[in-house]
C-alpha cells in the first residue's frame, strides 16, 4: 500500500493535451519533492474521462507517451467508463434513500454523474473496492487530486455522497490541489 496516491492530467477524450495537462505536472513536481522529503510513498494515477464527452479516436498511448517525455509517467491510466459497476455499488449502499432515488433517476433520465463517478474512482484508489484493471500495490492511504477549481461542486457533491455510505470518513483522507481558472 502506497502513502498517497495523486491524480493530474486530468483530461476528456474529446479534448487535447493543453495548458492544463502541464499546469497540473507543474503542481505534481512541488508535491513529489515534499512527499520524497517525507519519504513518503505515491503512486501517479491519471484519470482519463471517456464517459461525458466519448471519442473513441482519443490516443492513450500518446497522451501516456507525452507524460512521460514530460517526467511523469502515470503508474496507471484509468478509463472513466471502467468505474459504472462501482458506481452502482456506490449508489447501492447509499443510507439516505432520497439521495438513492434521485441519483437512480438522474441515471435513468440522463447518465451517469460526475459526482457518482469521483466517489467510487475515490473508493476504489483508497482499496475500499478491487477492480480487474486496478493494481492493488496502487491502493493508498490518502489521496491527493491535481483538478481544475471548476471540478470543486463535483467535488463537493462526490464527498457528501461519501459521507452517506457505507464508507463515511473516507472523504477525510482526500486532500486537493486546485488549478486556477479553467473554464467548465
Amino acid at each position: 500500500m502506497k502513502d498517497v496516491s495523486i491524480e493530474y492530467a486530468h483530461i476528456y477524450t474529446n479534448n487535447k493535451i493543453e495548458q492544463e495537462q502541464e499546469l497540473s505536472m507543474q503542481i505534481l513536481a512541488e508535491l513529489k519533492k515534499d512527499l520524497e522529503a517525507k519519504k513518503e510513498s505515491f503512486s501517479l494515477i491519471v484519470l482519463v474521462d471517456d464517459y461525458s464527452f466519448p471519442d473513441p479516436s482519443f490516443d492513450y498511448e500518446l497522451f501516456s507517451d507525452w507524460l512521460a517525455t514530460k517526467g511523469y509517467k502515470p503508474d496507471i491510466i484509468f478509463r472513466e467508463s471502467q468505474l459504472i459497476p462501482l458506481c452502482d455499488t456506490v449508489l447501492n449502499g447509499l443510507k439516505n434513500q432520497k439521495r438513492r432515488t434521485q441519483l437512480s433517476s438522474y441515471i435513468k433520465r440522463k447518465k451517469y454523474p460526475c459526482s457518482l463517478f469521483i466517489a467510487a474512482w475515490y473508493l476504489l484508489r483508497l482499496g475500499y473496492f478491487k477492480h480487474v484493471s486496478f493494481n492493488s500495490s496502487l491502493v493508498a492511504k490518502r489521496l491527493i487530486n491535481i483538478l481544475p477549481e471548476s471540478f470543486k461542486p463535483f467535488e463537493n457533491e462526490a464527498l457528501d455522497i461519501l459521507k452517506d455510505s457505507k464508507f463515511e470518513g473516507a472523504e477525510k483522507l482526500i486532500e486537493y490541489s486546485f488549478i486556477k481558472g479553467r473554464k467548465i
